[in-house]
């Protein structure tokens, strides 16, 4: 009987829709017009969007926005909001590919970088939340060494993976270098490149590879861009744009579970860590991602404002990473952070710092 009335609330509500098209789309839709949240109108209208792919940023390593998705999947946050969710294990850069095109709806980047890059080259995508205000990225080398600053990387060799990272380029410019100032030279994922000697400095993220020298008995220190005018920003969300504007309430309850699993996985990391070792395919070092998780969930702690809600982003987040790109010549034009960023899911589901959610939505039915 229930599975037969959400069937006629949601010919219903599909009808509603259709006998519409011609005076609004949902691009227009007051929210005020939306059907309540847990609401079995809701819930069936939810439901009508089918399969929801999502593609993780780097697997199933333990970052934002990934574990919170595994987490609301494996809770049943997505379940309770009518959202058929696959997950999918991947990479963001083939993420942000599958999005433009629409092959997956909502995927992981690791910074605001990759969406922007996106957007220049053509994409319709937007990103829709942002965990850490800090970034993750930055430059190791070891304790004894007699780099402290920027100046200090004058005629040193930097190791790096694929590319030196547009946040270290503006580093430099802020600081009156050019890279033809170092000697940068691309290496492989060892770091014990740096401990060697082989290099001077290299190219980490704060929740990786201090951890892995320092398990080997390695005592190192970071140099952090963001001290020296190059900040970024960490664990973006973002969302195919065409698809979000027909499916709005889907983008809002998406988000809103990632949110509501954040809180489980702040309180419980060895748990949230255990959850993704089960979903992985291959060998998976816990020990690793539970020092991955707990740095970064405190730079997400450190970095968000108390007056606004985990996820919560600025526009001077994004213009600062797109004239980061711009200056680094890694895109060719300006973009303005409404081209690249949309803050209306997040403003959906938040009342000030709190996150709007039914304690019991099965209660609610």
């Amino acid at each position: 009987m229930k599975r037969l009335k959400q069937l006629l609330l949601l010919l219903s509500l599909l009808a509603v829709t259709a006998c519409s098209d011609e005076q609004k789309t949902n691009e227009t839709v007051d929210r005020q017009d939306l059907p309540a949240l847990g609401s079995e109108e809701r819930i069936a209208l939810n439901a009508s969007a089918g399969e929801i792919s999502y593609m993780t940023g780097f697997y199933y390593a333990a970052s934002p926005p990934d574990i919170q998705a595994v987490l609301a999947d494996e809770l049943g946050y997505f379940d309770e909001l009518g959202l058929e969710v696959t997950i999918i294990p991947g990479l963001d850069a083939e993420g942000m590919k599958f999005l433009a095109a629409n092959q997956v709806q909502l995927a992981s980047s690791g910074t605001p970088s990759q969406v922007i890059q996106s957007v220049a080259q053509g994409a319709d995508i937007s990103g829709i939340a942002t965990f850490g205000a800090v970034g993750t990225s930055a430059l190791l080398v070891m304790e004894d060494s007699d780099i402290y600053e920027p100046a200090d990387l004058r005629g040193k060799t930097i190791g790096y993976h694929g590319a030196l990272p547009a946040n270290l380029i503006a580093m430099l410019q802020h600081n009156g270098m050019t890279i033809d100032n170092i000697k940068g030279v691309s290496v492989g994922y060892d770091p014990t490149v740096l401990s060697s000697g082989k290099v001077d400095a290299l190219t980490i993220y704060k929740s990786n590879e201090p951890y892995q020298l320092e398990k080997l008995g390695e005592q190192v220190r970071i140099i952090d861009p963001g001290q020296f005018g190059a900040e970024t920003s960490f664990g973006v969300l973002a969302v195919n744009n065409e698809w979000a504007s027909q499916h709005p309430t889907v983008v809002e309850d998406f988000l809103r579970a990632l949110l509501k699993a954040h809180e489980y996985a702040a309180a419980n990391a060895e748990q949230a860590i255990e959850v993704l070792a089960k979903r992985s395919d291959t060998l998976y070092d816990k020990e690793a991602e539970l020092n991955r998780w707990q740095v970064e969930l405190a730079l997400i702690e450190q970095s968000r404002s108390a007056e606004l809600g985990v996820g919560w982003q600025t526009r001077e987040q994004w213009e600062r990473e797109a004239q980061m790109l711009l200056d680094a010549k890694v895109i060719a034009r300006s973009l303005e952070s409404e081209n690249v960023m949309n803050n209306a899911f997040l403003e959906a589901i938040y009342e000030g710092s709190e996150l709007i959610w039914l304690p019991d939505l099965n209660a609610a039915q």
